[in-house]
C-alpha cells in the first residue's frame, strides 16, 4: 500500500506543479517563502560527542484562487544537510526521508557520506467555500491549539516545541469540513489517514462567551484511543489566560486512560517586556523512557509532549530596540523536585526588512531514567524572506 501511495503522491504533486505553472501564466499566483543558512554546533557531555553541521533551508509557498470559492495550495521545503550528523548517522537519510502521512511527499534527491538533499511537501490541498461552509481536502494543517508550548488539543499534527526552524508546523492528510455558525462560533469535523492507514476522526465546536474563546472536541485518535477534550483562551485583568485538556481512553483496554492538560498565561508590561508561564500535566509520563533525545527527535504526539508527569515553562521576551530582541525560556521537568531542565536563550537582529540573523541556544541538563545528561546546541541562522 505504501508503494501505491508513494506513486500516487508523485502523480498528485506533479499535477499540482503543472497546474501552478499553467495558472501562473494566466493570472497572478500567490508566492512567498524564505531562504536560510544555519551552521550549528552540538555537544554531549557523557559521550563526549561534538558535531558540526550546516543546514540550507528553502521554503516555497504557492496558492491560486480562480474565484472566491476555490483555492489551491502547495507549500514545500527544500533542505540541504551537510556535516557530521549525516556522516555519523547511517540511518539519517531514512529518518529525514520518512513521511508519517498517507501520501509519501518526502523525497531524498541526493545523498553522500556527509550530505543529504531533501524536499518535503507539507501542504497540498484544494479548498472550497460556499457561504458559511468550507471544505479542504489533501495535506493541510489543522491547528486546534489554544496554548503556546504544549498542545493536548492538537491531535492531528502534533509538533515539538524545540523544532524552532519549522515555524509552519507539519500537516496531515485528510478532509476538513467547517461550518461557521456566527462571527465567533464554528463547528468542524476532521478525518485523517496516516502512513499505516489508521484513521483519526474528531469534531470541534468553538464559541465565545464572556470574552473567552471556548472549544469542545470529541473523537478517536489513530483508531487507538477515544478522546474528549476542550480548551479556552481569554484574559484576566489584562493578562492572557489559556489552557487545554484532553482525556484519552484506550479502545482495546478500557482501564488504560490518560489525562493531559496544559494551563498558561502571559502579560506584557508597558516597556514591552512579555512574560509567559505554562504548566503541563501528563498522567502517562510517570515512567517515560527516552530522555531528551526522544523529546527533540522523536515522533511528535500529544502522549509524549514532555518527558515527565509534571512540566513547566517560564519565558521572557524583550525588544531592546526596533531591530534587536532578546528572549529566554526555562523548562523544568519533574515534581516536587525538578531534577531536569532546559534553557533556551535567543537573540534576533533585523538587518533589513526581510533579512534577519539569529543566535539560538539550547541547553538540556538533568537526570533521565537514572542517568545524567548534559548537552548543548548552538545555531546561527541567517534568514531572507521573500
Amino acid at each position: 500500500m505504501r508503494l501505491k501511495s508513494n506513486f500516487l503522491s508523485i502523480i498528485i504533486a506533479f499535477v499540482f506543479i503543472q497546474n501552478f505553472l499553467f495558472l501562473s501564466a494566466q493570472s497572478p499566483v500567490e508566492f512567498s517563502g524564505y531562504l536560510s543558512e544555519m551552521p550549528s554546533y552540538s555537544w554531549q557531555k557523557e559521550s563526549g560527542i561534538t558535531l558540526f553541521d550546516n543546514l540550507v533551508h528553502n521554503r516555497i509557498n504557492l496558492a491560486y484562487s480562480p474565484n472566491d470559492k476555490l483555492r489551491m495550495k502547495m507549500e514545500f521545503r527544500n533542505r540541504i544537510f551537510w556535516g557530521e550528523t549525516v556522516s555519523s548517522t547511517p540511518l539519517y537519510k531514512h529518518i529525514i526521508g520518512n513521511d508519517p502521512g498517507w501520501m509519501d511527499l518526502s523525497f531524498n534527491w541526493g545523498s553522500g557520506k556527509s550530505y543529504l538533499v531533501n524536499t518535503t511537501i507539507d501542504r497540498l490541498s484544494l479548498e472550497y467555500v460556499a457561504g458559511n461552509f468550507q471544505v479542504q481536502v489533501g495535506r493541510q494543517r489543522v491547528n486546534w491549539s489554544q496554548t503556546m508550548v504544549w498542545n493536548p488539543n492538537d491531535i492531528f499534527n502534533s509538533y515539538s516545541y524545540f523544532d524552532f526552524d519549522y515555524v509552519e508546523r507539519p500537516g496531515m492528510d485528510g478532509v476538513r469540513l467547517q461550518y461557521f455558525t456566527g462571527l465567533s462560533s464554528q463547528f468542524e469535523t476532521v478525518l485523517k489517514v496516516d502512513v499505516d492507514n489508521r484513521l483519526s476522526t474528531a469534531a470541534l465546536y468553538r464559541f465565545n462567551t464572556k470574552g473567552y474563546d471556548i472549544q469542545l472536541i470529541a473523537g478517536q485518535v489513530n483508531q487507538e484511543d477515544y478522546i474528549l477534550g476542550g480548551g479556552w483562551s481569554g484574559n484576566i485583568s489584562g493578562a492572557g489566560f489559556y489552557g487545554e485538556v484532553s482525556y484519552l481512553s484506550s479502545v482495546s483496554n478500557k482501564n488504560d486512560n490518560i489525562l493531559i492538560t496544559s494551563v498558561g498565561g502571559n502579560y506584557t508590561f508597558k516597556n514591552s517586556l512579555m512574560l509567559t508561564g505554562e504548566y503541563l500535566y501528563s498522567s502517562n509520563l510517570k515512567d517515560y523512557e527516552g530522555g531528551f533525545a526522544a523529546l527533540i527527535y522523536g515522533q511528535a504526539s500529544i502522549k509524549t509532549l514532555s518527558i515527565t508527569e509534571h512540566s513547566y515553562m517560564l519565558s521572557g521576551a524583550y525588544p531592546v530596540s526596533p531591530l534587536l530582541s532578546l528572549s529566554v525560556a526555562y523548562m523544568g521537568f519533574g515534581f516536587p523536585v525538578f531534577n531536569s531542565f532546559y534553557v533556551g536563550p535567543i537573540i534576533d537582529y533585523s538587518i533589513s526588512d526581510n533579512l534577519y540573523i539569529s543566535g539560538i541556544f539550547q541547553i538540556f541538563s538533568g537526570e533521565i531514567d537514572q542517568q545524567k545528561e548534559l548537552s548543548a546546541l548552538s545555531f546561527v541562522r541567517l534568514k531572507w524572506s521573500f
